[in-house]
């Protein structure tokens, strides 16, 4: 028996996503043999019966009865005929009308005297209860041979149980009944409600049987963890803290590169933003800044330490404008990790730079420095209302028609600069991203995006970024 989430048994350290399913499987030994029960009808029954409903047949508390014409014979009723291939037809039909049997058997007739019961899954099914066949029909005219089933895994025919607690606060357990070799459950949309932006939150999994009313522990899953997130750009579909200090970010789309991004990152304004997630043994982490010219000879070098309080955090990284300037690319490496931006050139070529953050597919930080073009449109919706008409003559101020309310849509568009190629993967994490902002006079202001396009410039492998979004407040609280 073997109890595992997202296919490993006993994993924690985990980041798991809410928007990428978490599947928990439960899966033993498959196998075993299927419960019959034969009904076969002999003898001339038609010639005693004399009422309807003299006869019943109870199976597993499905009562069927019988009719004495053959129209009556509807849902839970049978004719009885003279001739029992005919009676057996009719009672195959009542029992197809059964839901309780016809969801667990086969209900088979092949034009003889008999009806064949036949399981649909492997298992015992009446062994223990009491009283699962009962019938006035004399052995004379009905027989019934029954074989129950049986089946390889101890857990065929139990509830499966998973319990979902969020650090040590219950919330909630999922139900399913084994079937065939496995019980698999999706935790994501529960992970969904206990999920929040910019944390992580610890959530552990207990797994039990009931068979019988007897209770069973089939195992725990130790503290994984759940962030905001989702697959894009052929992702990872959970990661692994084990290894130390991962930076939660996206960018293993594009050509292999001397770093550990292979998708280009671009920074225009002296400051960059990341998040990191580290391992439970990790407190502290080295931590080096170092600028580079188009050579990617050394200019400047800034070495410290980041204590690591959390399991996951945001890093504001301001850059020394002393060697900024002349820089072409900065390094940044956090532990083991080293992380490249590309600076975008000519510094200080335009006045005009509109940074957009999001919450990326592995919940940390990504922005995009736009120093293209910038357009602002303001789409209004008055409202309005007639007032009377008596001041025609008194009025100061000749008017009919009054506004109401004025709702209006601010809408900005922005274009990047010239990028290559593997720069264009993070603009597919954008458009999936359900947390988007920007800066206006040093505050923070959700934005919704309304589109993206990435398009080639002159078939060259050259592309240019169209982004258009709103805010989300009206512009009169801008």
């Amino acid at each position: 028996m073997r109890v595992t989430l997202d296919n490993m048994e006993s994993p924690s350290n985990l980041i798991t996503f809410t928007d990428i399913p978490n599947i928990l499987k439960v899966e033993d030994t498959s196998g075993g043999t299927y419960a019959t029960m034969t009904f076969t009808f002999s003898g001339d029954l038609a010639a005693i019966t004399t009422a309807n409903s003299q006869w019943h047949i109870t199976f597993l508390d499905e009562t069927i009865t019988n009719s004495l014409l053959p129209q009556n014979a509807v849902n839970k009723s049978f004719y009885i005929s003279s001739n029992n291939v005919s009676t057996a037809s009719s009672v195959a039909k009542a029992f197809r009308n059964c839901s309780s049997i016809a969801a667990a058997f086969d209900v088979i007739f092949e034009g003889g005297s008999s009806v064949v019961l036949r399981a649909k899954a492997v298992g015992s099914i009446w062994t223990g209860v009491q009283n699962y066949l009962i019938t006035n029909i004399d052995s004379t005219y009905l027989t019934t041979n029954g074989v129950d089933g049986s089946a390889d895994s101890e857990l065929n025919g139990a509830v499966i149980n998973v319990d979902i607690y969020n650090d040590s606060n219950y919330v909630t357990t999922l139900e399913k009944s084994y079937y065939g070799s496995e019980a698999a459950f999706n935790l994501s949309p529960i992970l969904t409600t206990v999920a929040d932006y910019g944390y992580v939150e610890p959530y552990t999994i207990r797994v039990s049987s009931i068979k019988n009313g007897e209770y069973s522990l089939l195992g725990n899953i130790d503290t994984n963890y759940i962030a905001v997130g989702y697959m894009v750009n052929q992702g990872y579909k959970y990661i692994n803290t084990d290894a130390g200090i991962r930076v939660a970010m996206n960018y293993s789309r594009g050509a292999e590169r001397d770093v550990e991004n292979n998708t280009i990152l671009y920074v225009y304004e002296p400051k960059i933003k990341l998040s990191i997630y580290k391992g439970d043994n990790t407190s502290r982490a080295t931590f080096r800044v170092e600028y580079l010219d188009s050579a990617y000879n050394l200019i400047g070098i800034y070495d410290s330490y980041i204590n690591l309080i959390n399991k996951f955090q945001d890093l504001n990284i301001d850059l020394d404008e002393r060697y900024y300037g002349d820089a072409f690319y900065i390094d940044v490496t956090i532990g083991n990790t080293k992380i490249r931006f590309n600076v975008i050139k000519p510094i200080k070529a335009t006045d005009y730079c509109q940074r957009i953050y999001w919450r990326n597919s592995y919940g940390g930080i990504s922005f995009f420095d736009f120093t293209g073009q910038k357009s602002e449109t303001r789409e209004i919706n008055v409202e309005t209302y007639q007032k009377n008409i008596f001041g025609y003559y008194t009025d100061e101020m000749n008017e009919l028609e009054k506004a109401y309310d004025n709702s209006v849509k601010y809408t900005v568009t922005l274009k990047s600069h010239l990028f290559e190629n593997d720069g264009k993967y993070v603009f597919n994490d954008l458009i999936q991203s359900s947390l988007v902002w920007t800066q206006k006079n040093g505050q923070n202001y959700a934005i919704i995006i309304e589109s993206v396009s990435v398009d080639e410039v002159n078939n060259n492998n050259i592309y240019e970024a169209t982004v258009k979004y709103r805010y989300s407040q009206t512009p009169s609280l801008v």
